[in-house]
């Protein structure tokens, strides 16, 4: 049995704990954010590989985390 695995092509961690891993398995790209202390939670979006690297670099230079749930988290709608 042969395990298939996303390559991490590129990740950083923010001060406040939040992750962001750029990943890529077989041609397909997507981004995963998993947030820090109190939400823990994890977000897997997938894009095209173009796509996929912009919102990689735009949430690493802080312009959009663009999937972030945390406020649903905390007003009880997720």
């Amino acid at each position: 049995m042969s395990t298939v695995e996303w390559a991490q092509r590129g990740h950083y961690e923010t001060d406040s704990g939040d992750r962001v891993s750029l990943l890529e398995l077989d041609g397909s790209w997507a981004v995963c954010w998993s947030y820090g202390y109190p939400h823990s939670g994890t977000q897997l979006v997938p894009y095209g590989p173009a796509e996929a690297v912009d919102m990689f670099v735009q949430s690493r230079e802080g312009k959009t985390l663009v999937f972030d749930s945390r406020e649903s988290w905390q007003n009880g709608s997720v």
